[in-house]
């Protein structure tokens, strides 16, 4: 058995191989040292197992560098490997087979950020960038000294009032004022804004605003001099704190954007003359060609091919991809070969689309992040126009009127107020890619996270959709293997999984279907056709015989005990009358019952649709603990069973496959395809790339979630500072009470959103668990 390198994707022996690494616990094999050292350097602290952990910086090139020799502890080659068209093979050297156990690369499961040990800052400028990788550190590391330096300005100037009032103390304090304004300027000037903040003279304006009426106090010799210097070294700490709490929680969520736009940009093969820089040379519905260890760099489906693949960024277990399915950009071949014709590209990609793409961002547009937005930039204008109002009413004099309403937008328009609910969003958009689940757009996104309840289509989500026969009753003078004749006869036409079910029965047991013609199907019933005897053969559900006008009254208490053990029954009927009845089962699929316990604890309430009788779904729902079953619903009215389910006003979402559940799908409020992402037209709200059914519940459960997570970090931000601003605007506490509310409804949040971190360990944990069950998909399909 032969294994890919990491770094060349040549075949090596893993017996045989030129050197031996562990990343996140895996083995991973390399033709020789220098494979290994385009991974992660060879010698470092970090591989001997004593590097220190170390958070990736905001997006810059070097980070997005970092970020891309990650992935390659995941199953992603670096990105001097993925550039290549093709894979070039490395012989082993000559060297001993050596082993280590290295640590340098590794992701934290509770924010998804790339993480690395500070040896990787010092890697060879041959492989890294070295001069362009110590520009962007030098820049962020100036950045945050200029930050850090604005907020001990402001603290220092508060801290001066118990130095006294003389005219040196004073000039001292406005000067710090000033200084630390320029430092927040010059923070805002040199770091890249992103789409989810309020442009920063909103933000610079309180302190501005307050540096010069401290300025005007002291002149005018105003006996508010010492509380206007006071007011403006609280609004100067508090905006240069804000902003770098703020900056702080996106840091993970930046670098894992970086990575995984390194990673899209690494998939794209650019053609023999293209311009450099150029993006998306394939169109949709063009054909390309992926070789075993490329990354393919469009969405599309397999039209030719086969191979074992990472299935998306972040993947930790292979799955085998084979014609007809469905592939998203990121997913790394690991052996075999795949021709596949592109559906999407650029930021139309499943993993570009809310992370990349500023006019589709998850973070900028999802509802609770628009809110925050449009309260930090009206709300304290609004603060300000009361504040002012109230202390004009209360006859105070000009410059607490003004300190008051100052105080009260200070308190009001920050920075986490302004950006601590996209934070959020975009976690938890990032923590669903992770799971290989894909919104499509923010209000899909936002929709999902209104879901009262979540149906499932049984067959194939709930049930594997490979049933097995397990009764067969003959009826009459008739024998079993007469009455198996008949319906392997009668479905041997078909491609449903209960008819492939029969004629599998029927070659097991060595039974010569029965030479039936002029078979009709019917559509979520059954078959009709012609036996060879010349009289008329009925092959389906009790509902096909009612319409038949074929009496079931001879088997009732038999289907009665088959349906009880929650198996589907199958009816066989010759010349008008009952020969046989058949007990399909189908085995519930892995995970199932963990998908509904993810709805129960989202406080979603879970239905069964299904086409089996109401005995066969309660006892179905009674091993999943769904109390909620809708039986004998077909497909092509499960539509008009899903709006009856939305009456009321709820958002229904609907957990199903493409092919087999469109109808169903349409008609949601919430579509959840499985698997579906990559492939096809249909516009998904919600898409997987794996089939596992405790994604589908997940991508629900986690939308609430975070909304909750994002409403709540949004109240801690803006709570005090309303609070305070009222207090101050009412002359129940001084003026620089107010901003000095705004920093600790800033800290508040930022520690609920590292709270909210900590807590998504244990949902990263049950991404394990859906390792196993990719792992049994590979061994499933050979």
């Amino acid at each position: 058995m032969t294994v890919s390198c990491p770094a060349c994707a040549s075949p090596v022996d893993p017996l045989r191989a030129g050197h031996v690494a562990i990343f996140d616990d895996r083995f991973f094999y390399f033709c020789d040292s220098a494979c290994r050292e385009r991974v992660a350097p060879l010698g470092s602290a970090a591989t001997a197992g004593e590097g220190t952990r170390q958070a990736s910086p905001t997006p810059t090139p070097a980070g997005r560098r970092a970020a891309t020799r990650a992935t390659a502890g995941r199953g992603f080659p670096p990105a001097s490997a993925e550039r290549r068209t093709s894979a070039e093979p490395v012989a082993p050297g000559p060297a001993e087979p050596s082993f280590e156990i290295a640590a340098s690369v590794f992701a934290d499961p509770s924010t998804g950020a790339i993480e690395s040990s500070s040896a990787d800052m010092a890697a060879p400028p041959s492989r890294l960038g070295f001069r362009e990788e110590q520009e962007s550190v030098t820049a962020i590391r100036t950045s945050v000294i200029v930050l850090g330096a604005a907020i001990a300005c402001g603290v220092l100037a508060i801290a001066l009032v118990l130095a006294g009032v003389s005219s040196t103390v004073m000039v001292l304090r406005y000067t710090l004022c000033l200084v630390g304004l320029l430092g927040v300027a010059i923070y805002s000037l040199r770091a890249r804004r992103e789409p989810t903040d309020v442009h920063p003279l909103l933000l610079l304006a309180p302190g501005a605003a307050a540096s010069a009426l401290a300025i005007f106090t002291f002149v005018g010799r105003d006996l508010a001099a010492k509380v206007a210097a006071s007011s403006a070294g609280v609004v100067v700490t508090g905006t240069a704190a804000a902003i770098a709490l703020v900056d702080r929680a996106r840091r993970a969520v930046a670098a894992e954007r970086s990575l995984i736009d390194e990673v899209l940009d690494c998939g794209v093969k650019r053609p023999a003359g293209a311009l450099e820089g150029a993006r998306d040379p394939v169109r949709p519905g063009e054909e390309v060609s992926v070789e075993s260890g490329s990354i393919l760099g469009v969405d599309g489906n397999v039209i030719a091919g086969e191979a074992v693949v990472i299935p998306w960024i972040g993947a930790s277990h292979p799955v085998r991809r084979r014609e007809g399915d469905a592939i998203v950009a990121g997913a790394r071949l690991v052996s075999g070969r795949l021709r596949v014709r592109a559906t999407y590209v650029g930021l139309d990609r499943s993993w570009a689309r809310l992370t990349l793409d500023p006019r589709r961002r998850g973070d900028v547009h999802a509802r609770v992040a628009l809110l925050s937005r449009t309260i930090a930039e009206r709300g304290g204008l609004g603060a300000m126009v009361i504040a002012g109002f109230a202390a004009l009413v209360n006859r105070e004099p000009f410059a607490q009127i003004a300190l008051s309403a100052i105080a009260a937008y200070a308190a009001i328009t920050t920075a986490t107020v302004a950006s601590i609910a996209a934070v959020h969003v975009a976690r938890g958009v990032m923590e669903g890619l992770r799971q290989g689940i894909a919104y499509r757009t923010a209000p899909d996104w936002d929709r999902a996270g209104d879901v009262s309840i979540a149906a499932f289509c049984a067959r194939g989500t709930l049930l594997i959709g490979e049933p097995e026969l397990a009764d067969l009753e003959p009826l009459g003078r008739w024998n079993e293997t007469q009455v198996l004749a008949f319906a392997a006869g009668a479905e041997s036409a078909s491609n449903h999984p209960v008819a492939m079910a029969v004629q599998r029965a029927a070659v097991v047991r060595h039974i010569q279907p029965d030479a039936v013609r002029s078979p009709v199907s019917q559509p979520g019933l059954g078959v009709t056709a012609v036996a060879s005897t010349g009289e008329a053969l009925t092959v389906g559900s009790r509902a096909l015989m009612l319409r038949e006008k074929i009496s079931v009254a001879i088997a009732e208490q038999k289907i009665a005990e088959i349906e009880g053990r929650g198996r589907e029954v199958l009816l066989v009927a010759l010349g008008g009358r009952l020969v046989g009845v058949i007990g399909m089962q189908d085995a519930l699929r892995p995970g199932s019952r963990a998908a509904v316990q993810h709805l129960l604890d989202a406080q979603v309430e879970p239905v069964l649709l299904s086409g089996d009788s109401r005995e066969t779904c309660e006892a179905i729902g009674r091993a999943l603990d769904i109390e909620h079953v809708r039986p004998e619903i077909l497909p092509v009215d499960r539509a008009l069973e899903i709006e009856r389910l939305s009456q009321g006003g709820v958002t229904v979402a609907v957990i199903g496959h493409p092919r087999t559940d469109e109808a169903a799908l349409t008609a949601a409020d919430v579509a959840v395809a499985m698997p579906s992402m990559g492939g096809g037209p249909g516009e998904w709200g919600i898409t997987l790339a794996s089939d596992d059914v405790r994604h589908g519940a997940l991508a629900i459960s986690l939308a609430r979630r975070t909304k909750y997570e994002a409403r709540a970090g949004l109240v801690l931000a803006l709570a005090p500072g309303v609070a305070f601003a009222l207090a101050v605007a009412f002359g129940v506490l001084p003026a620089a009470y107010a901003p000095l509310a705004g920093f600790f409804g800033a800290a508040a949040s930022a520690l609920h959103a590292r709270a909210t971190d900590l807590a998504r360990v244990g949902a990263s944990s049950w991404g394990k668990g859906a390792d196993d069950f990719r792992a049994a998909e590979l061994a499933a399909h050979g």
